[in-house]
Order: C-alpha cells, then structure tokens, then sequence
C-alpha cells in the first residue's frame, strides 16, 4: 500500500460520491480531543495519560488543553510511505521512533532507522538503521511498503516490521531487511524475528499468548492478522490471503473478506472490563475501527466495527492507562485525535449514564438475547449497548437484570450519603 498515494486516489475517486455516513455502536461515543497539522501516522499514551502523536512529515506532537504543542523534529520528510512512520514509549520521557532517510533531493529511501528520543531534550540516539538497497545503499529503494509503528516488549525489546518496498522478493529473502520482523534490543542487535511480510503497519506483543501480534496490508482482499513466533515465515509472496500455505509458512489467524487496509493495532489491557484483553484494529479504507474479542480463539470471529464510515481515514488506535481508548485520523493535511469514549457497566440505553432508565432496555436486551455475548448486543431486535452486561461476564442474561438494579441502588444511596 502507498499510503499518501491512497489517500489522493480516495479522495478523487470520491468526490463526486456522498460522504459513507458515519456508524458508531450504541453507547460508544467518539470526542475530538485536537487537530494537528500534517498527515498523523501514530497516537501513543504514557503513564500519566499525556498523549503523544507523530506525522509523517517528521514532528512528534504533545497533546495539552485542546492543542497540539511540537516538540521534536527528526530528519525526515513525508513521500509515499516514508517519513515518521511510528512511535512507542520506552517509559514517560523517551520515546523510539521508525522514521526513514532519503537521498539527497532525490525520491528513493535509504535507510530505515530506528532510534531513541528525549521527549524533553530532542535529543537523538540512532539504535539501528537498516539500509534499503543492501547491494549499494546509495542506491535507494522505492517509498512504498515500509510498514509502521514500532512497539516496545515488555522485556525492553523492540519490535518493527518493514515493508517489501512494494517489489515482493525482499520478503522471502533473508539477506534484504524488507519483508521482514525484526527485534532489536537497545544496543542495536537486530534479530531477523519473521519474514515473508508484506507491509505490517503495526504490531503487538501478546504476554498470555506469548507470541507476536501483527496485522498485514494485503494484496486482492488479503488483509490479514498473523500470531507469529521467532523464525516464523508468513508466506508473501508464495501465498496470502486465504490461499493455502506453502511448506514451513504460518497462515494468518484471521482474513478480513474484504480490503480494509489494516493501520494501527492494540491489545487491550484489561484496565476496562467490558474491552478485557481484546485488540482494536483500524482499517484505512473503511474508516473503521474493528475489535477482535479473542484472538487466540480458533477460529478467531469475525471482528466488530466500533466505529465505520468516520470522516477521515483511521492510522492508530491506543490505550491510556487506566483504559481509555485514543485514536488518530486524517485527511490530507489535516489530522485529529480523539477520544473513543466506551460504554459504562449498567448503561444498556447507551445514553452516557448508568441509572434507573436502564433497568427496562436490560430487561429488553435479556429477552431479545438471553445469554447472548456481550460484543453482539447490538444486534437483534434491540440495539442495546456492551452496557447491558452490568456484571462484566461476558454474557447477557437474567443475572445482568439485578446487576443494573444494584447498580442503580448503590449511586443512588452514594447520592444521598
């Protein structure tokens, strides 16, 4: 996928269409917290809940008050699907970044490097830089199929996936750095993790799964999500999609049916009851933001679309703290991030609130789909909110009935106390 190249295509094939009108689920709501200039390509929360973003154009971005505060530049330039391509959070005052180099004035990538950044400071510390073209760097390669977001393990080690270039042998190649997963410790050891990758724009480390997490920018209605282990090849070019693996390949676990062009991924920690330990996925075309219930089910079910339809095209998903839920959306020059505000326990009329006018739609929820999951609320004659599962088990049922009532019971006496 050339991303910015997508986004001109959309943008002109759509003109004359009416805008896809927005669809959000009963009790999620979605709040603009800031736009910012340039084209947003992550969103990151620290401990404190400080919001971070990056654009493609070299800035990371401090969200504060409403506004967007620059803070760092970094020796890049925004082109097809190079530039500042990501970021994590090594703790709350340094950030690793995936950005590329270009040659001087011309079109080609050199390099892509991965590298350590004081958020106060600026300053810069090169981890690794691995060159495009391996056979004469000077040389370059193309600004397509870079991949995306680096994200930091939990033993310290980073993950990052780089693109094919868009030319597909780098991928099953185990001398090129394209098409590949790689793992690199803070001194610079690079570790060929996975290969046979198309253009994975994020990843995640799934501590209970104990593997890696990435999703797959696909090709013909190949969009995938893979759960890989070390020396794991995911089979681009040979194989995609559905397709069946060839020898020593791994499929993906799950294939979206139609082309969302998978961005930004999250794995939920669980800070909020009614998410547990679910992923966010966003889709670039459809503007979306799908949620994956479990992926280490097998199969895996299809996902739910949170939000569809947005008006600006999805990059990055993430999670604060204590469980909320941040976005990044563009469109052209201008980007926003925002706030995916989730339904509360007890709130099945989705109005924001947990009280006595929930009690009837619970009773509503429970008759239209008694022991029904809490994601499929929504559907059914009754439109009911993830809410509706007032005890957090997972189901809707008769016990989620007195849930509510004692819900409802126990805010009314702390009212009056």
């Amino acid at each position: 996928m050339r991303l910015l190249s997508l986004v001109v295509f959309l943008a002109l094939s759509l003109h004359a269409q009416p805008e896809p009108e927005t669809e959000i689920l009963p009790g999620f709501r979605v709040e603009t917290l800031a736009s910012v200039p340039g084209f947003v390509s992550s969103v990151v929360a620290d401990s404190k809940g400080t919001i971070y973003c990056t654009t493609t154009n070299g800035w990371i971005h401090r969200i504060e008050g409403g506004q967007n505060v620059p803070v760092v530049s970094l020796p890049t330039r925004a082109g097809g699907n190079g530039g500042l391509l990501g970021m994590a959070l090594l703790d709350d005052d340094t950030a690793v970044v995936h950005y590329t180099t270009w040659q001087e004035g011309g079109p080609f990538v050199l390099d892509d490097v991965i590298a350590e950044v004081e958020l106060a400071t600026g300053a810069l510390r090169v981890i690794k830089a691995f060159p495009g073209d391996i056979e004469f760097r000077e040389r370059g390669v193309s600004d397509e199929h870079h991949g995306g977001n680096p994200i930091v393990a939990p033993d310290g080690s980073i993950f990052v996936g780089i693109g094919e270039y868009g030319v597909f042998a780098p991928a099953q190649d185990v001398r090129w750095n394209g098409g590949k997963i790689w793992r690199i410790d803070r001194d610079g050891n690079a570790e060929q993790f996975a290969r046979g990758v198309r253009n994975p724009y994020d990843l995640a480390w799934d501590p209970l799964l104990g593997r890696l997490v990435f999703s797959d920018n696909g090709w013909h209605a190949g969009d995938e999500i893979h759960i890989i282990e070390a020396g794991a090849n995911a089979g681009w070019p040979e194989t995609y999609g559905n397709q069946p693996p060839f020898e020593g390949s791994v499929p993906p676990v799950y294939v979206f049916p139609d082309t969302v062009v998978p961005t930004g991924l999250a794995r939920l920690s669980g800070a909020n009851a009614l998410l547990g330990h679910g992923y966010f996925s966003c889709g670039f075309v459809t503007r979306a933001i799908y949620f994956f219930n479990d992926l280490g089910a097998t199969p895996v079910a299809p996902p739910v679309a949170v939000v569809s339809g947005f008006p600006q095209f999805i990059l990055d998903v993430t999670e604060g703290p204590k469980g909320e839920v941040f976005f990044a959306s563009a469109m052209g020059s201008n980007s926003s991030i925002h706030r995916l505000h989730v339904p509360s326990r007890g709130d099945c009329n989705g109005d924001g609130l947990t009280d006595a006018r929930d009690i009837l739609p619970t009773m509503r929820e429970v008759d239209d789909s008694n022991g029904g999951a809490r994601i499929d609320a929504q559907n059914g004659d009754y439109r009911g909110s993830w809410g509706c599962d007032a005890n957090v088990d997972n189901v809707i049922d008769s016990a989620d009935v007195a849930a509510v009532v004692k819900l409802v019971s126990s805010r009314r006496r702390a009212s009056r106390s």
